[in-house]
Parts: C-alpha cells; structure tokens; sequence
C-alpha cells in the first residue's frame, strides 16, 4: 500500500462564496469546480457560472473544490449534507518557495504565524482551523528535538 499524500480536504464554513474566495486567496488556488443542488438533484456548475449566477438559477451552493499543484482543497456550505466532525490541524508538505509565501499571505491576513522551527509554522486561519506548513518532505519527521530523559 502506498499513501502518496492528502488528495483532498472537505472543510465545512458558514459562507460558502465568502469561504471560497478566502482559501482561494490564502493559498494563491484556482477553482476546479463548483457544486450545488437544485430541488433535490444535486450537481456541478458549467464552469463559468459564478455563485450569484447558480443562485439566480436556482441553485444552492453545496461545495466549490479548489486546485494547486498536487494539492485539492474542498470548503463545503456547513447546511450541505456532511457528517459532523473536527478537524485538528491540516498539514500541508510545501517548498521554501511556498513555505514563505503562505506564511506572507496569512500574516498579511491579519493572521498570526507561530514560527515553531525552521521548517514548521502554524497558525490558525478565521474559520478556527488550524494550518500547518511543513517545509520537509513526506513522510513527517520529527518537528522537535528527543527530550533526554
């Protein structure tokens, strides 16, 4: 068995639109592809069609995925059918590159960045999630030094 990373990620906001155009920003993303329901069929947006234009459609906005790199990231309407659950931290493996850039783009969010070793920084995003970015390859390693006990 070969795990060769996260493929995607669902995180559940309270404004759909608002949370789309927020990670998008974040994480300098594009659009993949929107999803929502209309009566009770659901299904995915012709890709030009904006939120307002699904809305004007009759469409309720379900889950917009979004794409950079290798990485999808799915942020989902909190009254779309998903069952509950918390997520703790995500941890994203980034390059030099990427690892000062989101780090930029978050601070200039407002956002505080816990700079925990110099591969590692953490902080917490408006939603309450909490980010990792994690600048050594994958698998993990080890963030801390051994205690010596």
């Amino acid at each position: 068995m070969t795990i060769h990373g996260l493929h995607h990620l669902v995180l559940l906001v309270d404004d759909l639109p608002d949370g789309e155009t927020y990670y998008r920003e974040l994480f300098d993303m594009e659009v993949l592809f929107r999803e929502g329901v209309r009566g009770d069929k659901p299904g995915t947006l012709p890709p030009d069609m904006d939120w307002d234009e699904a809305r004007e459609a009759g469409i309720t906005p379900t889950m917009a995925f979004l794409g950079r790199d290798d990485f999808t990231l799915a942020v989902a309407a909190e009254t779309a059918s998903f069952a509950d659950g918390r997520v703790d931290h995500i941890a994203l493996a980034v390059d030099d590159d990427s690892f000062e850039a989101i780090s930029e783009r978050a601070e200039a969010a407002g956002l505080e960045v816990e700079r925990t070793a110099p591969h590692h920084r953490l902080f917490t995003d408006r939603y309450g999630l909490e980010w990792e970015l994690n600048a050594r390859s994958r698998p993990p390693g080890r963030a801390f030094e051994t205690f010596d006990v």
